[in-house]
């Protein structure tokens, strides 16, 4: 079961996300546009999806390497010395994300404090500001993942 939420989390959460934004959009336009009305709250929380998808993806694009990086230098370096260089990327890539982690938490805990809710859905606004402190949450642990491969690799000597 680990297995099958460490493998889609992030896939499932986004594609979910991405969905109910969609439909929330598309039944806007419909109830402005064909029935002459407007929902208060469609647009709300379709932001709040697209925030939400927004720091998901970037746990995402952690998982299947898809952050863009300039490796002209490292391509040039031994693969032997390219998997430290990796690591240490890997690293310096948590340090930021534990200080997106520690602000973010500080901040919701501020909002959650002042008892914030949101205009049309009344929704305490923490919970929106919680998306930075989980979205690299996951990516402090796929970062982690990458670099048990990239240590994994090293032992064995793999020179892929």
């Amino acid at each position: 079961m680990f297995k099958i939420i460490d493998n889609n989390l992030e896939e499932v959460l986004l594609v979910f996300l991405l969905s109910l934004m969609s439909v929330l959009i598309g039944v806007q336009i419909v109830m402005r546009y064909v029935v002459g009305e407007s929902l208060t709250w469609s647009e709300e929380l379709a932001r709040y999806c697209f925030i939400w998808a927004t720091y998901i993806g970037v746990s995402y694009a952690v998982k299947v390497g898809a952050h863009i990086r300039v490796d002209a230098v490292t391509n040039m370096l031994p693969v032997s010395t390219r998997r430290y260089v990796n690591l240490f990327s890997y690293f310096m890539f948590i340090v930021f994300a534990a200080l997106v982690m520690k602000e973010g938490y500080a901040l919701t805990a501020k909002i959650f404090s002042f008892g914030q809710e949101s205009s049309a859905l009344g929704l305490p606004m923490g919970y929106v500001y919680m998306a930075p402190t989980v979205g690299f949450g996951l990516v402090v642990f796929r970062i982690l993942q990458k670099m048990f491969e990239e240590v994994q690799m090293i032992r064995k000597g793999d020179q892929a």
